[in-house]
């Protein structure tokens, strides 16, 4: 065991019980304490004697043969682009200056609307925060996202095309959303994107929400945006080829929360 006795005995603590204190502190440990206020003091300098933090030296050479979990490395950040699949330095520093100046437009933008008191009446048209089922309606056109393998089959059939549209993140409707909103339907969407895949129409809404959240991130936005970063490189991880039209946009929200967030943990190195 070693100890560290560099702190001193003072605390910032009341004390709980007042112990008398008495010249002779000599104690007959053998003999049991004859008052509540002795044996306080006994416990007293019992512990005067005791370092502050002491720390075991375990030797753990022994359970290394019977470790039955193994944490792999890029546990908690992102899964490593596969060889091919990482955008370049060049790619993600133009992503980041475009997105920061659509953020400006949009500042712009509902700065504009509130003076000419529109944005009030926009929102009154939305679904309420917490109507999950309103927000999967306007933004896919019904009550369950479509999954990937569904979009693929609508886009090969001409009748489909228009079924299931839901809208697009209008100008109208982000102006219209304040923090808490869009840090909900953020939420909502990253659900749908775990639970029936990436579509480009959910790409869209990803975009537009990220343009819309403001920084410093809120604890609860910043656990959402590392979740959909490691979500795209799970996905991104899955792909059979760089051709692939979700590597595109699976890269770019990676490049955005990892470099314009600032959770430069999550970003992929130089391809």
């Amino acid at each position: 065991m070693e100890a560290d006795d560099s702190f001193d005995d003072e605390s910032v603590q009341p004390p709980a019980f007042k112990i008398e204190d008495v010249a002779d502190d000599e104690f007959d440990l053998e003999i049991p304490p004859t008052s509540g206020n002795e044996y306080l003091r006994r416990v007293r300098q019992e512990a005067s004697q005791c370092a502050q933090i002491v720390v075991a030296n375990i030797d753990t050479s022994p359970f290394r043969g019977k470790q039955t979990v193994t944490i792999r490395q890029w546990a908690g950040k992102c899964h490593p682009a596969p060889r091919g699949f990482a955008p370049s330095e060049a790619w993600q520093r133009e992503q980041v200056a475009s997105f920061a100046l659509i953020r400006q437009k949009l500042i712009r933008n509902k700065a504009l609307r509130t003076r000419k008191c529109l944005i009030t009446e926009a929102a009154s048209k939305l679904p309420q925060m917490n109507d999950i089922e309103g927000w999967c309606r306007l933004c896919f056109g019904r009550l369950q996202p479509p999954s990937h393998s569904e979009r693929e089959k609508d886009v090969t059939c001409t009748d489909n095309q228009n079924k299931h549209e839901g809208v697009l993140p209008l100008l109208s409707i982000l102006t219209a959303m304040d923090q808490p909103t869009v840090i909900k339907v953020l939420e909502y969407h990253l659900n749908w994107f775990e639970a029936t895949g990436f579509t480009q129409k959910q790409g869209y809404w990803f975009y537009a929400l990220l343009a819309k959240l403001d920084k410093p991130l809120m604890p609860d936005a910043c656990a959402l945006l590392r979740s959909l970063a490691r979500s795209c490189a799970s996905l991104r991880a899955s792909l059979e080829n760089p051709e692939d039209p979700r590597l595109v946009p699976l890269n770019l929200f990676i490049c955005l929360i990892s470099r314009y967030f600032d959770q430069s943990d999550l970003a992929d190195g130089v391809s």
